[in-house]
């Protein structure tokens, strides 16, 4: 029986301040996954700005040459293609990077939460990141599933409600289409807490990836509320925690407005870092709960 959900987060909690230089780590982990796909942007503003220039300077009375020449340059093949396989390059990079990240943290969380903490990130992130590769592609094959099913079921359910709008059995649909529009919601949150639940026990066990999602799906159905509200209260948590670093950060750099760009970069960037490092809090936190929900037994 999983524990309650108080106590998988007592736990995660725990967990996350005896093994605190986690955070700054993930925080440096999340910063390179978004910087693996910078040089995709950096060609497609590179190579029309350079393209406006070159049409400018050959045609420097015609004041539409730099706009045309660089939606000829953004209509490139080549341009395309090779800011498409940059960008795919650098996902799978992040990609990469998330798993061993994962591989690493999870058992040092499990380790701290049973009491025995130890040196456990490098063992587990050489060891064990194929097997939580496998757990995690599969976990993402299941969101695509979960949000393909909800977003055909919403627009079911929406196109019913247009098509039989003012009949008389406006009663009986209405409780078919908020029962539909209920499991559209609750069907990708449940597939994707399961995932994040198999991917803790693949790091933390070191069970394979089908084996993982059984147990996982199995502790799933003995408490189904419990991984629905741990889903739904991070999910709440990650966006409230970005918001208020961004709003303090915008009442704390609000006396210098129409400054210098340069005056404002040393703020911008401590916001930046301290935004960083709530994510990476709040994203320990969540997988050490789902690790505790996914492998931790009630008390």
């Amino acid at each position: 029986m999983p524990p309650s959900l108080a106590a998988a987060l007592g736990l995660a909690l725990r967990a996350v301040a005896r093994e605190g230089w986690l955070v700054p780590v993930g925080a440096a982990v999340a910063a390179a996954r978004g910087a693996a796909v910078w040089p995709a942007w950096a060609v497609l503003w590179a190579v029309p700005m350079e393209a406006a220039v070159l049409a400018l300077r050959a045609s420097r009375l015609d004041p539409g040459a730099p706009l045309e020449g660089a939606l000829a340059a953004l209509r490139s093949p080549r341009l395309l293609a090779l800011a498409g396989g940059l960008w795919l390059a650098g996902t799978l990079l992040g990609a990469a990077l998330r798993v061993a990240w994962l591989a690493g943290a999870l058992p040092t969380l499990g380790g701290a939460m049973a009491g025995a903490p130890g040196p456990r990130f490098a063992a587990g992130a050489a060891r064990g990141f194929p097997r939580v590769l496998a757990a995690a592609a599969l976990a993402l094959v299941a969101d695509w599933a979960g949000a393909l099913f909800g977003g055909t079921l919403a627009l079911g359910a929406l196109a019913v409600t247009a098509r039989a709008a003012g009949r008389g059995d406006a009663v009986l649909l209405s409780g078919a289409v908020a029962l539909a529009l209920t499991l559209a919601l609750a069907v990708p949150v449940a597939l994707g807490a399961v995932g994040d639940a198999a991917v803790a026990r693949a790091a933390v066990r070191a069970e394979g990836p089908g084996e993982a999602f059984a147990a996982s799906a199995r502790r799933f159905l003995a408490r189904p509320g419990t991984f629905l509200l741990a889903a739904l209260a991070f999910g709440l948590a990650a966006a409230i925690g970005s918001a208020s670093v961004e709003s303090l950060a915008g009442v704390a750099t609000g006396f210098a407005r129409g400054a210098d760009p340069i005056v404002l970069l040393g703020p911008d960037l401590v916001a930046g870092a301290a935004a960083l490092l709530v994510a990476a809090l709040i994203d320990l936190w969540r997988i050490g709960t789902f690790a505790a929900l996914g492998c931790g037994e009630s008390g």
